[in-house]
């Protein structure tokens, strides 16, 4: 019997990443899609304690997809009580942009939507792929797959991705474990894939001033660390993951 999965991200329905790593994943499960209906990027684990939520299906590609407007948590929250109680497991992804260390890790609604999964028992999985500047812009703002090399690395990532998964689908269940991966610019299955643990960071300036207004930018400070970390491993070009445990 095939497994069932709930796929889940921040970056929302129009995210250009999320056809084809449907399409991966709906190969060795059958999949349910819940996204939020616009970005929800850098939300982490907010809820949408003071609004009335609607829940839309959508027409996607052929799978069963639905969408919520409010934050990931929101939408996996809603899924796994309303919409797939039963599932094999949460998978959030594939994030356009890495998510690593500690704590900024926690401001990322890819991690939150697979932490919510986590919460209620489920295996749960958290993908994400480190871009070129310029890729990312045009994926963010504009929601469109930029000509170039990107495309063939996103399907090399989101077919390792769907092998991580059905390995760990079929193994006994962790409770409480999120299974942060992410992958490196220019991804293959050539690619070396490592085990680390996520880089212990201080907070850093994330605002700059800029005509009078104080304008969001991503930065990170990694302390020492004692071990091999999630930002060494991209660093390095390597891709790689962490299992963290949620209810520690």
């Amino acid at each position: 019997m095939r497994p069932r999965l709930l796929i889940s991200n921040d970056d929302g329905i129009d995210s250009p990443f999320l056809p084809t790593f449907a399409r991966e994943l709906s190969n060795i499960a059958d999949i349910v899609i819940v996204v939020p209906a616009d970005e929800q990027s850098w939300i982490g684990r907010a809820y949408s304690r003071h609004k009335k939520l609607s829940l839309k299906k959508r027409d996607f590609f052929n799978f069963e997809a639905y969408t919520v407007d409010g934050t990931p948590s929101d939408c996996v929250n809603i899924a796994l009580c309303h919409v797939c109680p039963e599932v094999d497991g949460v998978v959030s992804g594939i994030n356009i942009g890495q998510n690593v260390g500690l704590p900024l890790l926690w401001s990322s609604g890819t991690f939150s939507a697979a932490a919510e999964g986590a919460s209620f028992g489920f295996r749960s999985f958290a993908f994400s792929m480190r871009l070129e500047r310029q890729f990312y812009e045009e994926c963010r703002l504009y929601h469109r797959m930029p000509k170039g090399h990107l495309q063939y690395n996103l399907e090399q990532a989101s077919q390792k991705a769907a092998e991580y998964v059905k390995k760990y689908v079929e193994e006994p269940n962790e409770q409480g474990i999120v299974h942060n991966v992410n992958f490196p610019i220019l991804y293959t299955k050539e690619t070396h894939f490592k085990e680390c643990s996520p880089a212990r960071a201080m907070s850093a300036p994330l605002y700059e001033q800029k005509d009078g207004f104080y304008c969001f930018k991503y930065a990170i400070r990694p302390i020492e660390n004692t071990s091999l970390t999630d930002i060494e491993c991209l660093d390095s070009g390597c891709a790689c993951y962490s299992k963290i445990n949620i209810w520690k």
